[in-house]
């Protein structure tokens, strides 16, 4: 049985990105998509200008009609919306029962709302009972956070960690269409990227801990937006309280592939990952490389690269919703 989904965004790469990953699973049914307020009632494939590189435009979905997002019968609800529009549309779909699964950043430091990489947090669900709305509202992280926590997860075991220092170089797809300006990026690096150094530090401490307590080490970052279609890399840096060798590191990254198959792929070769060379379109592995002792024994430095649109966005969001039916599942079945 088909559980209902709208998407709000659906025009932008996120969207388009979200209904060709959505067309090969067999638990959702698009019934519902919605863009700006003056294109409702149009048909999505007169007004989509279609980028997505993983199919042409589905036939089907060319046809739905533009809705208002204040009047939608979908179950599951995936936004894709500018942050300050989400704040105000996503509280009053949970408000109507909907379950809503945002991409934006509107409600993710919320205390009771769900910041989720499912492999790494998927506990913090209990935080929806203390949601008030009658329906709930579900977070996936900033783009680039999915990297660094999937990166750092594994290290966990490995000893208290103390510090971890960020480097991202982040691709022009992750600021959207039509995105940085041309003669501002070509043959260009911009070391900044609004608001993103405070989002990475706060969502990854967030997520690496409990549901009620942030994680205790501290993050410094930098951030630059790069000239490279799809893939955020990450280059960390952690600092252990006590030595760390590459060898456990390596050990940790393939213990987590046997609970969660093909998370990590593990690059031995120099100058690997690279996003066109190791990244699907539809990618939601995370590629680690250039894993290595830093000049004390007490730090492993490391790259990750992910694709922004899948595993950082459209991707974590089905994520998301799987792992939601799963928990209500567990809810039932413990009852």
């Amino acid at each position: 049985m088909y559980i209902s989904v709208a998407i709000l965004g659906a025009t932008g790469v996120v969207g388009q990105k979200a209904i060709a990953l959505l067309a090969s699973n067999p638990r959702f049914n698009i019934i519902e998509l919605v863009a700006s307020d003056q294109r409702i009632g149009q048909t999505f494939g007169e007004v989509c200008d279609w980028r997505e590189p993983i199919m042409s435009l589905p036939q089907d979905i060319s046809k739905i009609k533009l809705s208002s997002a204040q009047d939608l019968k979908a179950d599951f609800i995936i936004s894709c919306l500018p942050a300050d529009v989400a704040e105000v549309v996503e509280l009053a779909l949970a408000e109507q029962g909907k379950i809503v699964f945002s991409n934006a950043s509107a409600f993710r430091m919320h205390k009771n709302v769900p910041l989720l990489v499912p492999e790494i947090n998927f506990n913090h669900l209990s935080l929806l009972e203390k949601q008030e709305t009658k329906g709930k509202i579900i977070t996936n992280p900033n783009c680039s956070v999915v990297g660094v926590t999937l990166a750092l997860v594994p290290l966990v075991n490995l000893g208290e960690i103390e510090h971890v220092s960020v480097v991202t170089l982040q691709s022009i797809s992750g600021a959207g269409y039509p995105g940085v300006p041309s003669l501002d990026i070509l043959g260009n690096t911009i070391p900044h990227i609004s608001n993103e150094v405070e989002k990475i530090a706060e969502e990854t401490k967030r997520i690496l801990g409990t549901a009620e307590n942030y994680a205790g080490f501290s993050v410094t970052t930098h951030v630059h937006r790069v000239p490279v279609m799809y893939g955020h890399t990450v280059t960390l840096h952690v600092v252990f309280k006590k030595s760390v060798r590459p060898e456990q590191a390596i050990e940790a990254y393939l213990a987590w592939n046997k609970k969660y198959s093909e998370l990590f792929v593990i690059h031995n070769k120099n100058g690997r990952p690279q996003s066109a060379k190791d990244l699907a379109h539809n990618d939601m592995r995370a590629h680690i490389g250039h894993l290595r002792q830093g000049d004390k024994p007490n730090i492993i430095g490391l790259v990750c690269l992910t694709h922004n649109l899948v595993r950082g966005a459209a991707g974590a969001v089905i994520a998301n919703m799987e792992s939601y039916i799963n928990f209500v599942k567990g809810m039932h079945y413990g009852a």
